[in-house]
Parts: structure tokens; C-alpha cells; sequence
């Protein structure tokens, strides 16, 4: 399996979108599946996940985008990058400081 985070926009900026850490996993607790699974959170709006190689990351995303606004009766945006991505571009900043 495979890491990585998706970034959801928007949550708790300018009093919208307010919605608590627990809110947000109880939802997604219910898009885990054999080919993905939230490993935690990190704040209310950035999501750890796992996933195989049967899915893509956007699906990932575009599954967090589609469970929050069933739930919560509101468009989200999320952005998806895998662990390794991350880790890469803080190679690369710490590099070039």
C-alpha cells in the first residue's frame, strides 16, 4: 500500500466550511474500501491515507470530494499527492536553503 495526503481547501477559513476533525473522519470512515484506507488526520482539513495500485490518487480524492459533500450538502475541493512526492519536495527546499 501505498501513502498519501489529501489536502482538503477551505475547511475553517473565514468561519465556512467549519467542520471539527471528527466530523470529517466519521465521513470518510465510510469511502474505506480493499483498495484504500484513511490512516489518520492531521487537523481538520489535511487526510492520511493508503491506498493499492488498483487506484488512482485523484480517485482518491475525487471519493473524499464526493463522500464530504453527500454528508455535508456542500462542494469541497481536494487536492491529492502521494507521500513520496511530498518527501521530495522538502528534499528539494531543504537543498536549495
Amino acid at each position: 500500500m501505498k501513502r498519501g495526503v489529501a489536502f482538503i481547501r477551505g475547511i475553517s477559513m473565514f468561519g465556512s466550511k467549519n467542520y471539527t476533525k471528527e466530523d470529517i473522519s466519521g465521513c470518510l470512515r465510510h469511502i474505506e474500501n480493499k483498495n484504500m484506507k484513511i490512516i489518520g488526520m492531521y487537523g481538520n482539513d489535511n487526510v492520511i491515507f493508503e491506498k493499492n495500485d488498483e487506484i488512482q490518487y485523484a480517485a482518491v480524492g475525487s471519493k473524499i470530494e464526493q463522500c464530504l459533500a453527500k454528508t455535508f450538502n456542500i462542494d469541497f475541493s481536494v487536492t491529492t499527492r502521494s507521500l513520496n512526492t511530498i518527501h521530495h519536495l522538502l528534499d528539494n527546499f531543504e537543498e536549495e536553503s
